[in-house]
């Protein structure tokens, strides 16, 4: 079968999205409602400063890339006559938030929630994000992925390596100095976003990590933790907002240049769906931890477990470490691939939050062919271009992703202005 497989072309499609990521281009009046300003003060921004990008004619319609909305974001943001903050990034001296995905399921939709997330912030906030895909078959990767990074490749960096786990016959922990640890990071054709991408020697981490707790008293549960504050101490922020204008008060492109690739703001972890340990280092290392779950009963039911597990596991662990902080956060339940026309999904929603409003989220994600579609080409919803036919079907489902995402932001970042996308989705279900 292996021969078989070697033989086999099963990267026609893949290779070919790679090479058309993100190029989709949006509409004045779509970056106007991402950056939450009316057409009207970006048009006479567009006149005013001579750094606005130029973008593309559509048509009629002067469009521009993810790259450009970014640099919209930091002209407008960096502007001292800013009545309000556009762009996000954190201070120095603060710490980098994770936020962890995780599922003891397949199948939950873990990895595009965990994508879609990524993307959302980046679009709708300007934030720097970090990805780390936990899991050996690389899925969150594809949806950043383009045809300069080597995915798949025996010698490109994965979690073992940004966690010092990768040779499984090692004995003791040689941690990555932050240095290191900044070069295996991945740029992606997404502004400000990096990749640490997923890979077959992940396994070799578990491996590792086993006979390191056998062998010696190396804390095999935080060694991600540990090292993404040492990634972090070495590469935190650097550049505020008023550092992007010359003393002119001409935009600096090249202070925006470095500034964007200096650090992440918040960094997203797609874990396998399993409780191995290292999953378990990607649980313990989160602020945040969101649960993708459908709402079927044999689904949920590994949900009790998987809860009922992380439960014994941080118990065990804090029973010797007392003082360790894990999952400062809010912690959630994101219902998934709910079929909104068949009430025992939304029913079983009711029921779960009734009992958990903290936990069970009021939002959720909707069985939707659109999502299919763009999944077929590896592309999320903020991606896609769909043909004339399913224009409808995209655009409910982006609706759909946005209002998932908003809530999301308002239980991470409730300090971050919140949109009207998780109000509209409530209020027009939930009476």
């Amino acid at each position: 079968m292996s021969r078989v497989m070697g033989a086999v072309n099963t990267k026609l499609q893949r290779d070919l999205t790679l090479r058309t990521r993100v190029a989709r281009r949006f509409s004045m009046v779509e970056v106007a409602s991402l950056l939450a300003v009316d057409t009207t003060y970006l048009t006479r921004i567009s006149n005013e400063e001579t750094m606005f990008p130029e973008g593309e004619k559509q048509g009629r319609e002067r469009t521009f890339s993810p790259s450009e909305i970014m640099l919209i974001r930091a002209i407008i943001g960096s502007n001292k006559a800013a009545k309000r903050p556009y762009l996000h990034w954190r201070q120095a001296g603060d710490p980098v938030k994770v936020v962890t995905f995780g599922a003891q399921k397949g199948g939950t939709g873990k990895s595009l929630s965990a994508a879609h997330f990524a993307q959302y912030v980046n679009l709708h906030y300007g934030l720097r994000v970090g990805v780390i895909d936990a899991d050996p078959q690389a899925t969150v990767s594809l949806y950043f992925a383009d045809e300069k990074l080597p995915l798949f490749e025996p010698d490109t960096p994965t979690l073992a390596d940004f966690m010092g786990v990768d040779d499984p016959a090692a004995v003791k922990l040689t941690p990555p100095s932050g240095r290191d640890l900044d070069r295996i990071w991945q740029s992606t054709p997404w502004p400000g976003v990096r990749l640490i991408p997923g890979g077959a020697n992940i396994q070799n981490g578990d491996i590792s990590l086993f006979f390191m707790s056998q062998q010696s008293q190396v804390p095999v549960y935080r060694v991600l933790k540990d090292a993404i504050a040492t990634w972090d101490a070495d590469n935190g922020p650097r550049t505020a907002n008023d550092d992007l204008r010359g003393e002119d008060g001409t935009f600096d492109m090249a202070a925006y240049t470095r500034a964007l690739s200096e650090t992440v703001d918040v960094i997203v972890i797609d874990q396998q769906p399993s409780l191995t340990l290292m999953q378990l280092n990607g649980l313990v290392a989160a602020d945040n931890v969101v649960i993708p779950q459908t709402m079927k009963g044999f689904d949920l039911a590994t949900l009790a477990t998987y809860v009922s597990n992380i439960g014994e596991y941080l118990e065990f662990i804090m029973g010797f470490e007392a003082d360790i902080e894990i999952g400062a956060g809010e912690h959630m339940v994101l219902p998934t691939i709910v079929q909104e026309q068949n009430t025992q999904d939304t029913d079983q929603i009711l029921d779960l939050y009734r009992k958990a409003p903290r936990e069970v989220m009021q939002v959720w994600y909707s069985r939707s062919d659109a999502i299919a579609n763009a999944a077929e080409e590896y592309k999320s919803i903020y991606e896609y271009m769909p043909p004339k036919t399913r224009r409808a079907s995209a655009k409910a489902f982006m609706a759909n992703a946005n209002a998932v995402n908003d809530a999301l932001v308002q239980r991470i970042w409730p300090e971050l202005p919140p949109r009207e996308f998780a109000k509209t989705f409530i209020e027009e279900r939930w009476s």
